[in-house]
């Protein structure tokens, strides 16, 4: 049976990468986990940027938002600064319907279809002309 019990699908602020990804790193399965949020390609109505991701996901990573990060971080995780990951972790909002993306917070959206979050959000890819 897979370890993998959900799916999360995170919406992070342009200005939040740096820290959301020190933040997938601690709580990821490789050293590449820093390169998750690369490129801010989805944008609200107010032109701001964000960068998205889902993925299947162990409990561990939700265990996280009660019970806060794994203290040792992983061996493997030497690159990874805690104190950035701490940041993000706390810049978490929970999505529920209704929730809209904003530049002062990280979406987290629990066992939903992605792109049903990033519509209910108020995203579009930011190439694609509002309205299609």
């Amino acid at each position: 049976m897979t370890q993998y019990k959900h799916r999360i699908t995170l919406i992070v602020p342009e200005q939040y990468m740096d820290i959301a990804n020190h933040l997938a790193l601690i709580m990821g399965e490789s050293t590449a986990d820093i390169g998750t949020f690369v490129t801010a390609d989805w944008q609200d109505a107010d032109g701001n940027l964000y960068a998205v991701c889902s993925a299947l996901s162990k409990p561990v990573v939700l265990d996280a938002l009660t019970k806060g990060l794994p203290d040792p971080v992983p061996d493997r995780d030497a690159d990874a600064d805690v104190t950035k990951a701490q940041q993000a972790l706390d810049l978490i909002v929970l999505y529920d319907a209704g929730v809209k993306a904003s530049v002062d917070k990280i979406v987290l959206a629990i066992d939903y279809d992605p792109h049903e979050v990033f519509e209910d959000a108020g995203l579009l890819m930011a190439d694609e002309p509002e309205g299609v």
